[in-house]
């Protein structure tokens, strides 16, 4: 399902950029059972030129539009992302296929693939596919990924307007389950499905990620069904960095 946005101007984006108005949010991902923190997840925050947010999934919808500059927004933000990161624990990186879209088996090299170079910290979150083309330039980013050593999560998977990629699943190192998950666990046959995409997952070796967690029902629920680690606004963000202008 597609969800109408307020639009970001052209005019917007090259202000961004030209004056590097980003910054990044730090969400803590815990360990289900003892809240343990094991990493975060990088996100990225853009700005309007009197400081007001601007809402990061419209900025990237419009760069969309754009190859050339969604590459070059992306690039500008895993450098800040990796520079400001915490020390310590795993470090979560989304990556939009689209942003690497020239890359290919007989020419893996690319600037932003070239930034992830601490393979035994970094995971790249692939986003979750809307058609076949999609599912497979994931499945060759996560092949290319995984030649270099880094380990890769698939994002959102269960996501309103998403599909499951059933190579995808077997490919990538860890599952991180939408927020929507939460809303339909009362129907037994979401539950089921979930369920059996946990046992899988456990069956593979494959490590399992629950998203969405905001109230302690939400945390039991995931303890419930032996999620592996949950990410939400239950945690608030440990760290929120800024460039200054």
């Amino acid at each position: 399902m597609k969800y109408d946005r307020p639009a970001i101007t052209p005019e917007q984006l090259l202000d961004i950029i030209e004056h590097n108005r980003i910054g990044a949010e730090y969400q803590p991902i815990k360990r289900t059972t003892t809240l343990e923190s094991i990493g975060h997840e990088a996100l990225a925050r853009f700005y309007s030129p009197d400081s007001i947010p601007l809402p990061p999934q419209t900025v990237f919808d419009t760069l969309h539009e754009s190859p050339i500059t969604l590459m070059q927004m992306e690039l500008m933000s895993k450098r800040w992302q990796l520079e400001q990161a915490p020390v310590d624990g795993m470090l979560f990186l989304n990556l939009d296929p689209h942003a690497v879209s020239g890359i290919s088996e007989e020419n893996s090299r690319h600037p932003i693939l070239d930034l992830l170079n601490q393979p035994s910290r970094i995971i790249v979150e692939l986003i979750e596919n809307t058609n076949i083309q999609e599912a497979d330039h994931s499945m060759l980013l996560a092949r290319l990924l995984a030649e270099r050593g880094i380990r890769t999560a698939l994002d959102d998977i269960g996501g309103p307007g998403t599909m499951i990629s059933m190579p995808i699943l077997c490919t990538v190192d860890i599952y991180k389950f939408d927020r929507q998950w939460l809303r339909v666990l009362h129907q037994p046959g979401q539950l089921r499905l979930l369920q059996m995409l946990l046992d899988f997952a456990r069956a593979e070796g494959k490590q399992t990620i629950l998203e969405g967690i905001e109230t302690e029902r939400d945390l039991l629920q995931a303890r419930e069904l032996g999620v592996d680690f949950v990410q939400g606004y239950l945690f608030r963000p440990e760290f929120i960095t800024r460039r200054h202008h």
